[in-house]
């Protein structure tokens, strides 16, 4: 038999990750620090994205949440988007993490995520704070999505 073609090694590539998508509330402050940290982990295999519950569409990530995510994670999210969870196709990940308990009753009262991918995290959300709350916050996300890994024999 021949070499599969590059589109089906992509699929099969992609296939090999956990898809992990973080919802907060507007996804400019939290979830998209979210979605950077867990990318450091790709070696890992892990693929993240993010959404908000209440996300105004396309705005910025705060300017905050861009400034630790460079300094401290060597992470660029200026480019980032925000965009409402009900605009993504939730199947397509294998955890769903809400980073607060509103977050998590709104995603529960989808109706449309089983109960084992859906993950309640306690996370401040630092959105009009200074800038060494958004550290805090980043750095407990990281410690959250490592024990996370480390939790399930991924890391």
């Amino acid at each position: 038999m021949g070499e599969q073609p590059e589109k089906v090694k992509k699929l099969k590539h992609e296939e090999s990750h956990l898809k992990f998508l973080f919802v907060c509330y507007a996804n400019i402050c939290r979830s998209p620090m979210a979605e950077g940290i867990a990318r450091t982990f790709a070696k890992d295999g892990i693929r993240a994205e993010s959404a908000g519950i209440a996300a105004i569409k396309n705005g910025g990530a705060a300017p905050h949440a861009v400034e630790v995510m460079k300094s401290r994670y060597d992470v660029d999210i200026s480019g980032h988007k925000a965009r409402n969870v009900t605009e993504v196709d939730l199947e397509r990940f294998d955890y769903i993490v809400a980073l607060d308990s509103m977050v998590y009753r709104y995603l529960k009262a989808l109706n449309k995520i089983p109960e084992e991918k859906l993950f309640e995290w306690d996370i401040h959300d630092p959105v009009g704070q200074p800038v060494f709350v958004f550290r805090r916050v980043a750095e407990k996300i990281r410690k959250r999505i490592e024990q996370f890994l480390i939790n399930r024999e991924i890391h």
